[in-house]
């Protein structure tokens, strides 16, 4: 009986692993099958991570990850022991050099910090993660708690487009480094450089999900998985659940190879999210906002997202404007005015896609 059952699986393993050869070959052939298929192959993947769940889940069976769990002693364990808090949860953002540059990205970002309401505090729990030289240097000069993400013969230090070659590159990389540290004991919230904060979101987070996500759109449920999740902000507990889920959702890149980390979550959550007891919430747009959906009551936000928005230059211009809104609110806040304050259009990031 047993004999019969490994023949049997064995059967099932070769079907399936069929199915998902031919999936990628159809999807690199023509992108326009990608949504005929996709369930499909989405199936497939599952079913063959149920069988081999301890090989899809283990970072050690790839090579591109130098990863020791037990190194007591390692750089990125040191860095995050020092910027984490007692609950050993750490705050952090990337950065690279075009974003690291003086009056750019990182400059709008920590000064947000500085001006918004009960967030300068937590700053002391701030690891900038750069992914190049340059912008370790720069970060040294600005903040104290920085961190290099080696990426061998890989040049990260330029603007890089959204959906281009080296921009996927990047945010797999960054998904990977996500895993490291929650392998490592410690919870994180993760800001992408290019959201204001304005007010302490903690207050704002369920104590009951594993992993918490910001929303392009979101439909009035934290539940619904119909919303639309945004990898740019995101608040995760270090558990079983959540590192095998990390490893998976990297891991999947091989079966996704022309689409980003948040567009293969998005198609993983139908199906992972129940099958591994993962406790996941959407986060609400009117506390994190984006340009995607902006909330307008400015007395509720607590960070506002340059989502869709494309370039630096256009993020930075609008970004500008949304900090002087912000000091403008706090102004006449003063004089019993606050809510007189309304959101300037984000004009340049709705007109990028056009150039």
């Amino acid at each position: 009986m047993k004999g019969a059952n490994q023949r049997v699986a064995r059967t099932v393993t070769t079907i399936l692993l069929c199915i998902a050869v031919v999936g990628v070959v159809y999807l690199a052939i023509d992108e326009n099958l990608q949504g005929s298929f996709t369930p499909i192959l989405v199936s497939a993947f599952s079913s063959m991570q149920t069988l081999f769940r301890s090989e899809v889940d283990d970072y050690s069976t790839d090579p591109d990850i130098p990863y020791n769990s037990s190194d007591l002693t390692d750089e990125l364990k040191v860095s995050l022991s020092k910027a984490a808090n007692q609950e050993k949860t750490v705050l952090i953002t990337t950065l690279n050099a075009a974003w690291a540059q003086n009056n750019s990205m990182v400059d709008l970002f920590l000064k947000s910090f500085y001006i918004g309401d009960g967030t300068e505090a937590l700053l002391k729990n701030l690891l900038i993660v750069a992914v190049d030289e340059k912008a370790l240097n720069r970060c040294w000069e600005i903040h104290p708690h920085c961190y290099l993400m080696k990426t061998e013969g890989v040049d990260f230090s330029g603007e890089k487009l959204f959906m281009s070659q080296d921009y996927l590159k990047m945010m797999w990389r960054r998904l990977r480094f996500f895993g490291q540290v929650l392998e490592r004991g410690y919870n994180f919230l993760f800001s992408d450089a290019d959201i204001m904060w304005f007010r302490d979101p903690f207050s704002k987070f369920s104590s009951k999900a594993d992993f918490q996500i910001a929303s392009d759109r979101y439909t009035g449920k934290s539940t619904d998985l119909y919303n639309k999740p945004n990898g740019g902000f995101m608040y995760v507990h270090s558990n079983k659940k959540t590192v095998n889920f990390f490893k998976f959702w990297y891991r999947s890149k091989k079966v996704y190879p022309r689409k980003n980390e948040q567009e293969v979550l998005n198609i993983l959550k139908w199906k992972e999210f129940r099958r591994r007891g993962l406790k996941v919430e959407f986060l609400d747009t009117k506390y994190f906002g984006g340009y995607c959906q902006r909330t307008k009551n400015v007395n509720s936000v607590c960070t506002m997202h340059a989502n869709c928005c494309k370039g630096l230059k256009a993020k930075l211009i609008d970004l500008r404007n949304t900090l002087s809104d912000w000091e403008k609110y706090k102004q006449k806040k003063r004089h019993g005015k606050g809510k007189d304050v309304r959101w300037t259009s984000a004009d340049a990031c709705r007109h990028s896609w056009h150039r």
